[in-house]
């Protein structure tokens, strides 16, 4: 498979281009001995082609997720970061050869601005202080899924549904200064009025490093919950006694939600 990311020398004037998010999730690289050493290119490359495939991942996993809708389509996704991997701007490139389709671009962004990428390889900026990260975003057809395919996706939809109704409850009102993940544990009465709740922050496999045990969001975010009333959160369900329990996992950083949130 040819590589999917543009030389250093274009990359000082070009974005940097993903291309096919779902063909390169498959790719593998190949092993390399210590009876081949890589040259410093080579090396480059891997590092290139890691981002590359992790980056991919996250888009690929988030859009599965979020499309609750059922879209169909594909979109240019144009992704500004700077050197502290920060997400800067979520912008839609046009595509001359495809008609522009308002909800897909809309969806997109928001999976942007929602994602917590990989931390992008010094290298890979080159002299600026910015990059340029273009990858295209597919919402294929979903065609004669299997019992536990089609169950697995609607698991992933609730999931992504329930931690974006948390996102706008909680943790989209309170400012935030690192990256991580709130574990919610909830006990809700038959109305939704939440009777016991349980916060713990973790760090998130991509950005561990980034991540700063803060006791008092976690305690700000408790007393929210148990302000909560969750009988318009997707998938709300009473079960025995009476009571609705669950689990609920939300990611943060300082730009989750676009630049409307900060």
């Amino acid at each position: 498979m040819s590589s999917p990311l543009r030389t250093a020398a274009a990359r000082r004037k070009l974005p940097l281009i993903i291309a096919g998010l779902l063909a390169l999730a498959g790719c593998q690289t190949q092993a390399v001995t210590p009876a081949q050493p890589l040259a410093a290119d080579d090396i480059q490359q891997q590092k290139m082609n890691s981002f590359a495939r992790q980056f991919s991942g996250v888009l690929v996993r988030n859009a599965f997720a979020a499309n609750g809708q059922g879209l169909v389509g594909s979109v240019d996704l144009k992704v500004k970061i700077n050197r502290q991997n920060q997400v800067l701007s979520c912008e839609i490139r046009p595509n001359a050869q495809l008609a522009p389709v308002l909800a897909l671009e809309s969806l997109a962004r928001q999976v942007c601005w929602d994602s917590l990428f990989p931390e992008m390889p010094a290298e890979l900026f080159g002299s600026e202080g910015e990059q340029e990260i273009v990858a295209p975003m597919v919402f294929p057809i979903l065609l004669d899924e299997s019992t536990p395919e089609r169950q697995r996706r609607l698991d992933a939809v609730e999931a992504y549904a329930q931690s974006r109704f948390f996102w706008t409850q909680t943790l989209g009102k309170q400012p935030v200064d690192s990256i991580g993940k709130a574990h919610v544990r909830f006990v809700a009465n038959a109305q939704g009025q939440v009777q016991e709740c349980l916060v713990n922050l973790d760090p998130v496999g991509e950005r561990r490093d980034a991540f700063k045990l803060d006791s008092d969001l976690q305690a700000r975010l408790t007393a929210q919950c148990k302000q909560m009333n969750l009988r318009q959160m997707p998938g709300f369900k009473v079960g025995d006694k009476g009571l609705a329990r669950g689990n609920v996992l939300v990611e943060y950083a300082p730009w989750k939600g676009g630049p409307q949130h900060n």
